[in-house]
């Protein structure tokens, strides 16, 4: 029984390298070697870089130009053309208002209306020409709109009605809100306040990343840094003007992160800028990279990140000189995969 065993034992051993040698056998053999042949990829190689840090400033949304919209006269408003979150283009007519302070004999506020129209006219023809002033145009203007029944509420630019403030068929005085304008040709802002210890560390062009709740990550620039501390504040304004304002609105709470400058005397700390392709994943201060290894193999890697600059992402952990981290190719690879590199 014993030897019978053995028989069937040997047989089995012969039988399997059989298979191994048939074609069948070769195939899965080749196909086994395609699935870990290395991935190509591009790497990028860690050199150590100074950087005071990146600065954290939290503002609100607004439009560089938030223009209050009113009639020079009293009177009724006879229609209002547009609601909250409306687009406007420049000359269109939001709301008319019926005048009530017009002349009450309807001969003389006839000849009233016909002299200012043909003031404004001659004044406009001269302000073409460059023998009249601004002013002296604004002034006719004026004196036209107060002499219509009936005078029109035009755009002054193209934008978006950010609050309505007054009703059809409601009585209003001369100046009164009736329609808030966020003109777009100004674009859209993050006023943020940071001490004079971190505004020493910002120059106006500075690429900053903006972080809004709810929405995907912005980028902007510094436009303009306060020249003047903000009273009982203690800080100074900066203002951000972000490259992609679609969709946002006007009051969104804003973070704002800006890669810090040296300043004489201030105690520095290593930090490291790295490609933005390379990151594979990435929520707050944190990210994911993949770490080529000595044995050639990638290592899926936590690191610590403090937002971005013109050059990269700043990392402050996680990453040491002269590593090489994946940049092209990141998408295609697993943790322990073998790469090789395409170009370093």
């Amino acid at each position: 029984m014993i030897a019978r065993s053995g028989m069937w034992a040997m047989a089995g051993l012969a039988a399997l390298m059989a298979a191994a040698c048939s074609p069948g056998g070769a195939k899965a053999e080749a196909a086994k070697s395609q699935a870990v042949a290395p991935v190509e990829v591009e790497v990028y190689r860690i050199a150590q870089t100074r950087q005071a840090g990146v600065l954290r400033a939290s503002g609100l949304l607004a439009y560089k130009s938030e223009t209050i919209l009113s009639f020079g006269v009293p009177g009724m408003i006879e229609s209002l053309l547009v609601d909250d979150g409306a687009h406007v283009s420049a000359g269109q007519t939001l709301a008319t208002l019926r005048r009530t302070s017009v002349g009450a004999d309807p001969a003389e506020s006839e000849v009233v209306r016909q002299t200012a129209q043909q003031t404004f006219d001659r004044i406009s023809r001269l302000h073409a020409a460059g023998a009249a002033s601004q002013a002296d145009l604004d002034n006719a203007r004026l004196a036209l709109e107060r002499a219509r029944e009936i005078v029109s509420l035009v755009a002054p630019a193209t934008g978006v009605i950010l609050r309505r403030d007054a009703e059809r068929g409601q009585t209003v005085t001369a100046g009164q809100s009736i329609l808030q304008l966020g003109e777009d040709r100004t674009g859209v802002i993050v006023r943020a306040q940071l001490s004079s210890v971190d505004v020493a560390q910002v120059r106006v062009g500075d690429v900053t990343q903006v972080n809004i709740p709810g929405r995907d990550q912005r980028m902007g620039k510094v436009t303009q840094i306060s020249p003047k501390m903000v009273a009982n504040m203690g800080s100074f304004e900066v203002e951000v003007r972000l490259d992609n304002p679609k969709d946002l609105k006007s009051g969104e709470v804003a973070e704002v992160l800006i890669a810090a400058k040296p300043v004489p005397g201030q105690v520095e700390r290593t930090a490291y800028l790295i490609p933005a392709i390379s990151l594979i994943d990435a929520r707050a201060d944190q990210g994911m990279v993949y770490v080529v290894g000595s044995d050639g193999k990638a290592a899926r890697r936590s690191i610590q990140t403090e937002g971005v600059t013109d050059a990269g992402v700043v990392v402050t952990g996680g990453l040491e000189p002269g590593e090489a981290i994946i940049t092209r190719g990141a998408s295609m690879v697993r943790d322990g995969d073998a790469v090789k590199f395409r170009q370093e």
